[in-house]
């Protein structure tokens, strides 16, 4: 099978067809997943032809988050507190896998990888089970 062949402006006219969808701020993800059932290139194409997700909803007049480091929206107390609602969650098995998949399912709380930004995991498990 053959990959198709985009243009620069069909790049840029998926992404705004896309923020047209699904409103703005346009995340990267959000796109991923809309191009899947849409006629349109994946993220990894909009990204390597035109430079960063920013450069490519910039070109096509689409507003993105704008937050530089996610790390600094949660002060080490909300970290802590989340991890110890993530461990005191029905199921939890402890693992840092286990929580990246259940904050996914979350809203307002720090994903995994933000998590890893301010403590290895296992000192974010201590601080939690320490409590307040």
């Amino acid at each position: 099978m053959r990959t198709p062949e985009y243009t620069d402006q069909q790049l840029i006219a998926a992404i705004a067809e896309a923020a047209a969808e699904l409103g703005e701020p346009l995340a990267s993800g959000a796109y991923d997943a809309w191009q899947r059932s849409h006629d349109a290139a994946s993220l990894a194409l909009v990204i390597r032809r035109l430079g960063s997700w920013n450069q490519a909803c910039a070109r096509a007049g689409v507003a993105t988050n704008k937050t530089r480091s996610t790390s600094r929206r949660w002060s080490d107390d909300e970290v802590v507190a989340v991890v110890a609602a993530y461990l005191r969650s029905p199921g939890s098995t402890g693992s840092f896998a286990d929580y990246s998949e259940w904050a996914k399912g979350q809203d307002g709380v720090p994903s995994g990888a933000t998590l890893r930004q301010r403590f290895p995991w296992a000192e974010a498990k201590r601080r939690a089970d320490a409590g307040p």
